[in-house]
């Protein structure tokens, strides 16, 4: 549980800011409101959530073979070509926290490949003709710049268990 956690305020609080930066970013760029995720540390917590995800993708790939089932043939069908559509994102509060988190430069490093990760599949989705959240994709780019300019203020050391924890918590929230 998270209240066991030693100095568990002195850390989050900060990167309860950058998230909250992060949501105003988004929210100002999309005019939607950002709402917060709830998320339980329990074992049977994680265990559920892991459970959902797996239902969540399990419907989502039966829903697609329904729609493929039931749409009409065309003559792109006849020549085997795929047509492809979605929408692809980046969940920049989740990057800010883990930015937040991070207080060695191989955490920094190890966020700043993420979101240029994240970036890259973004721009890929592009190329493939899918929509692209635009807000999240800047917001990521803002973040991707702070990531680089905290690299000099980073220590040059192996985190702490206390901060490889806190590292950890930012990326399963």
């Amino acid at each position: 549980m998270i209240r066991g956690i030693d100095n568990y305020l002195t850390a989050y609080q900060p990167a309860q800011k950058v998230q909250n930066r992060a949501a105003n970013d988004i929210e100002e760029q999309t005019n939607k409101p950002v709402t917060q995720d709830r998320v339980e540390f329990s074992a049977e917590g994680l265990a559920a959530n892991e459970a959902e995800n797996a239902q969540d993708e399990e419907t989502a790939v039966s829903e697609k073979e329904i729609a493929e089932e039931e749409a009409p043939a065309t003559e792109d069908d006849e020549i085997g070509s795929e047509k492809v559509s979605g929408s692809v994102g980046i969940n920049a509060a989740k990057l800010a926290r883990m930015l937040a988190a991070a207080k060695t430069r191989s955490q920094v490093q190890a966020v700043m490949e993420l979101i240029q990760s994240d970036l890259r599949e973004c721009d890929a989705g592009k190329e493939q003709g899918l929509d692209v959240d635009e807000a999240s994709v800047k917001a990521a780019k803002s973040l991707l710049e702070e990531a680089k300019s905290r690299m000099s203020s980073a220590e040059d050391r192996e985190p702490t268990p206390q901060e490889e924890m806190m590292s950890a918590i930012a990326s399963l929230m």
